[in-house]
């Protein structure tokens, strides 16, 4: 999902894209390249909202008793001063707690870099909206249903204003990112534009 970035502040997604690979953020936000969204978006989209009707109907929620849940907040909106984006879903627990959830349409049976960024990112936005404090994300992986509850610790938060003000230089700056790991440029978007410099 994209957010809005015009007003010059960065996005969750933006962060996830420049931990997936720093090149992506240089060609989409300084060069103004942003790729056609591919069809495992869309339909990873569409799954994504099979995948929470059906959590509706299941004594568990992305691995969580239904017991311990008061409510599922859909497309939250957040924001702070440096950074915006939507939560798809956040499960707000009877004991108070706030839990952002990320469905990807992925086969990876690991939390990737990227994810995580990205949900140390909503994290700190949901704090900031909410005044509570965020301790846990949820990431869960379509088709295999694989679920993993992430600690999301205070470090991370912290580490997250230096990503930002990283993700700033790679914008501002004239320098092309080193690549990163080929094997993730075969489901890279921009990959096209990486394979002309």
């Amino acid at each position: 999902m994209r957010d809005s970035g015009s007003d010059g502040r960065l996005t969750v997604w933006e962060v996830y894209q420049y931990f997936y690979c720093p090149r992506k953020l240089y060609f989409i936000r300084k060069l103004g390249l942003y790729p056609a969204q591919p069809k495992k978006v869309t339909f990873g989209g569409e799954e994504h909202e099979r995948e929470r009707e059906r959590a509706r109907r299941r004594k568990e929620i992305y691995g969580l008793l239904r017991e311990e849940i008061q409510e599922m907040l859909e497309d939250v909106s957040l924001e702070d001063e440096e950074l915006v984006g939507k939560a798809d879903t956040v499960l707000r627990l009877k004991n108070g707690e706030l839990v952002p959830v990320e469905i990807k349409d992925s086969d990876l049976g690991f939390v990737s870099r990227a994810w995580r960024k990205q949900l140390v990112a909503y994290s700190v936005l949901l704090e900031k909206k909410f005044g509570t404090r965020v301790r846990h994300a949820i990431l869960c992986l379509l088709p295999s249903k694989k679920v993993f509850k992430i600690e999301i610790e205070e470090a991370e938060k912290r580490e997250l204003l230096r990503d930002l003000e990283r993700m700033r230089r790679v914008i501002k700056g004239d320098d092309l990112p080193p690549p990163t790991s080929s094997e993730k440029c075969g489901y890279c978007e921009v990959a096209k534009f990486c394979k002309r410099v």
